[in-house]
């Protein structure tokens, strides 16, 4: 067991192990989370990232609070894999690989295997709360907390035109 483990146990369990479970290199993720800093992991191996701007993302809901976009978000059925960006400009969302092959929603960006530059900056999978990114939604421990493209064009339905 690596030194950065026995230290940090939680970087080899639940949503922490299972992100950086396809990297080439995993202990550069887990050394980034050691020290409070995102991890930048590679989409489209064992998960694509649809980025919608904050306009959007938030459109209906209550207020820009956090607990009012997150019930938008549960509202359409995706509880979990959603990153808020560091200025509160954008949300990242974790979908099953290969949704970017066929997503088309304006205003988005899916992320995959294909695209030229697919990498994310992940916020420590347990930072729920500014400062800086932090996941509005649990992060995904595995590809069944994914979220399903379809809750989030439910989500976008109406507002992405």
């Amino acid at each position: 067991m690596s030194d950065l483990i026995r230290l940090h146990p939680w970087l080899a369990t639940g949503a922490a192990a299972w992100l950086v479970s396809r990297e080439v290199h995993p202990r550069v993720a887990r050394e980034a989370w050691a020290k409070g800093l995102p991890a930048t992991l590679r989409a489209g191996i064992h998960f694509d990232v649809v980025h919608l701007p904050a306009a959007l993302a938030e459109a209906g809901a209550a207020s820009r609070e956090r607990d009012a976009v997150a019930a938008r978000f549960r509202e359409a059925g995706i509880t979990a894999s959603v990153i808020v960006s560091r200025r509160r400009d954008r949300y990242s969302v974790l979908v099953p690989p290969d949704t970017a092959a066929t997503w088309d929603v304006a205003h988005t960006h899916c992320l995959g295997a294909s695209c030229h530059t697919n990498y994310l900056a992940a916020p420590v999978p347990t930072r729920r709360h500014p400062p800086g990114a932090f996941w509005l939604l649990p992060a995904p421990d595995g590809p069944d907390a994914l979220c399903a493209p379809e809750r989030l064009r439910v989500l976008l339905a109406g507002v992405a035109r």
